[in-house]
């Protein structure tokens, strides 16, 4: 995957959250985003593993992952750095 391409999808969904946001409320939209992330990674999980004894490991990796990207993402905004 290239990083370029990882960006471009992730704007599609920021897009499609910005055009949403004409009708719904950011706090609505931010939390049904974050359900819906939740929900897309529970069914990948399913799908392409699925065993029980891996699924602590699995929520603590998209946590993580999560966790990493949000505060890149908050660095990015206060000091005004973007991904090409």
């Amino acid at each position: 995957m290239q990083e370029l391409d990882f960006h471009e999808v992730a704007d599609e969904f920021v897009n499609l959250a910005n055009d949403m946001s004409k009708e719904w409320a950011p706090n609505f939209l931010s939390a049904a985003i974050l359900y819906a992330a939740a929900r897309y990674n529970a069914f990948h999980f399913m799908e392409t593993n699925g065993d029980p004894d891996k699924e602590a490991a699995a929520v603590d990796y998209y946590t993580e992952q999560y966790r990493r990207m949000l505060k890149e993402n908050l660095h990015e905004m206060r000091y005004g750095v973007e991904h090409e």
